[in-house]
């Protein structure tokens, strides 16, 4: 028996974002205003599903990044050995580093919220939750810019975040600008049909988890974003039920391999990120979960 209409159409809604908003304004004055990072260049702002309008009813954490832009990350692995030693030749050693950054940073957070129990994670600050606020993720990194090589034969770079898990001790880099721009840009071409079919997904998600299709953990919200950001635009319209079924059937019927970040930079499965097994058993508990509705 399908899902019914009514109960995609209830998944499809955004979570409230008052909340995330307030604790991003407060932690971003407070980091703005605080004297010994006055002096640095730095920049702050929300990263995933609350920057994306994808966030769904439960959600919780707020991830608010703090890129530092006076030290940077390079990336040269795009260009021949000729034109890095040419880009190379321009940059010279941080006296700044990440670690420094991030003592500073959290020095600052510490005395914005001088009442919370803030602690330290592999790649954050947090902040707890409280009677006042829900609880954030600061996220203190470097800019990171991957060089390349233009059609005319130009060096330029992305630019992203990289950061050091300090308690996995591995490397993290990510585009957070790239994918918000490319799931508006995704968002307007499907008529504004894609991101209230993201949400349908990560609530099918917490179903599947609570009635025992998957394992919790199997697809995390920004993997569910990503593979839908790779299903064609003309998949998603006319009904949630009808969208569902065309999202499902084609991801079942798709070759993953290739598969993207919604930042249209990184791949899906490589790095760690996640794996084909977790995505197919993702979508073989949708099909499942369709199939067995009562």
């Amino acid at each position: 028996m399908a899902i019914p209409e009514s109960q995609l159409e209830t998944w499809s809604h955004q979570g409230a974002v008052t909340s995330a908003s307030a604790i991003y304004q407060r932690i971003r004055d407070a980091l703005q205003a605080d004297t010994t990072l006055s002096v640095r260049n730095f920049d702050v702002f929300l990263q995933g599903s609350y920057r994306n309008s994808t966030n769904i009813r439960g959600d919780s954490d707020v991830d608010v990044v703090v890129r530092l832009n006076e030290t940077y990350m390079p990336d040269y692995s795009l260009l021949d050995a000729y034109t890095k030693g040419i880009v190379e030749g321009h940059s010279s050693p941080a006296t700044y580093t990440l670690a420094d950054f991030r003592r500073d940073v959290s020095s600052a957070i510490r005395r914005a919220f001088p009442n919370h129990n803030i602690t330290e994670g592999g790649k954050s600050i947090k902040i707890p939750r409280t009677t006042n606020n829900i609880p954030a993720d600061v996220v203190p990194c470097l800019e990171y810019r991957l060089y390349y090589k233009t059609q005319s034969g130009a060096v330029d770079h992305a630019s992203g975040i990289w950061l050091r898990d300090v308690q996995r001790n591995h490397e993290v880099t990510s585009f957070p600008t790239q994918s918000y721009e490319n799931g508006v840009a995704k968002h307007g071409r499907t008529s504004n049909w894609y991101k209230p079919t993201v949400r349908i997904f990560k609530n099918a998600r917490g179903w599947m988890e609570d009635n025992g299709l998957i394992r919790s953990g199997t697809a995390s919200s920004h993997a569910i974003e990503c593979l839908l950001y790779n299903v064609p635009d003309q998949q998603f319209g006319s009904s949630y039920g009808s969208t569902f079924v065309n999202v499902v059937n084609c991801l079942s019927s798709a070759d993953l391999t290739n598969f993207v970040c919604q930042n249209g930079i990184q791949r899906l499965f490589s790095d760690g990120r996640w794996t084909e097994a977790n995505a197919r058993a993702f979508i073989a508990g949708l099909i499942q979960m369709w199939n067995q509705w009562r």
